[in-house]
C-alpha cells in the first residue's frame, strides 16, 4: 500500500531495502538521496532490516527533488573505490551497529572497537557476556559478521574490507595458535610422509589451516567427510595418489 504526497511518500514491502527502491522510483531521484523513518514492521524486532513486512515513510535529500534518478546502466560512480572518508564512516557506522547487537543480545553497554588490519574491519567486542557466548557457539560470530555485511545495503558495491567479529582477541589468537600448529604439522607430514587427519569440528577452524598451508610446497589440504563429521587431511605432496592409506589423526 503507497500513499504519496507532495512531500512525502509511504511503502510497505518485504524488507526496508525494496522499500527503498520503489520509494525513490516514486520520488524521481536515486536511492542514495532517499531519507526515511521506519513507520512500522512486523517479526522483526530489533533486527528491522530482517522485518518480513516493514512500512517507511520517505522522502527526497535533495531539495525540490530537482534531481533525477540515474538508470543504473548509466552510472558511473557505482563501481568507483570508496573515498577514505567514506571508509572511515562506513566502519564507525558498523562498529555502532555491532555495538547494538551486541547492547540488545547481552542488556547492557557494550564498547566495540573497529580496525583496519590485512583488508579487514576487525570489530573487537569487550564484554564478558559475549566472550562466553561466541566460546560456547563459535559459528555466533559468523552469525554477526553475516548480519553486518549486509547492513551497508545503500552501497551499490562490495564492501571494500572483509568484516572479522573478535572477541577481546580470542579469535585471532586462535588464528595464530592454528597457523603455528599447521606449520608444525605441514613439518611433521613432509618428514614422515603419512597423511594426518585433523578432526576440527569449526568450518572457521579448518579453513585458516587450509589458508595458511595454501602456498606450501611440500604438502596439501583435502576435506574429507560431510556434514558434523567433515574432516581436514594433510598430505605429502610426494603420497597424492595414496590419500586413502594410512594416516595419523589429531
Amino acid at each position: 500500500m503507497q500513499n504519496r504526497s507532495s512531500e512525502e511518500v509511504r511503502v510497505t514491502a518485504k524488507t526496508v531495502d525494496v522499500a527503498l527502491k520503489e520509494a525513490a522510483s516514486l520520488l524521481n531521484v536515486e536511492q542514495g538521496d532517499v531519507d526515511y523513518r521506519v513507520v512500522s514492521q512486523t517479526n522483526g524486532g530489533f533486527f528491522s532490516f530482517l522485518a518480513k513486512k516493514v512500512e517507511i515513510a520517505a522522502w527526497s535529500k535533495v531539495n525540490g527533488s530537482s534531481k533525477k534518478r540515474v538508470p543504473a546502466s548509466a552510472s558511473t560512480n557505482e563501481q568507483a573505490d570508496m573515498s577514505d572518508r567514506e571508509i572511515e564512516e562506513l566502519k564507525d557506522d558498523l562498529r555502532e551497529f555491532c555495538a547494538g547487537i551486541c547492547q540488545y543480545v547481552s542488556g547492557q553497554d557494550v564498547k566495540v572497537t573497529a580496525e583496519l588490519a590485512d583488508q579487514r574491519l576487525i570489530l573487537d567486542i569487550d564484554d564478558e557476556y559475549m566472550s562466553a557466548q561466541i566460546a560456547k557457539n563459535s559459528k555466533l560470530a559468523e552469525s554477526l559478521e553475516h548480519i553486518l555485511r549486509k547492513k551497508p545495503r545503500h552501497l551499490k558495491r562490495e564492501l571494500p574490507f572483509r568484516i572479522f567479529v573478535d572477541v577481546k582477541g580470542v579469535r585471532r589468537k586462535r588464528e595464530t595458535d592454528l597457523v603455528e600448529l599447521a606449520r608444525d604439522l605441514s613439518e611433521k607430514v613432509h618428514e614422515n610422509k603419512r597423511p594426518i587427519v585433523l578432526n576440527y569440528k569449526s568450518s572457521y577452524d579448518r579453513k585458516i589451516i587450509h589458508m595458511a598451508l595454501d602456498k606450501d610446497d611440500r604438502v596439501y589440504t583435502k576435506s574429507i567427510g560431510t556434514g558434523p563429521n567433515r574432516k581436514l587431511m594433510i598430505l605429502p605432496i610426494k603420497k597424492k595418489d595414496e590419500a586413502d592409506g594410512q594416516y595419523e589423526q589429531v
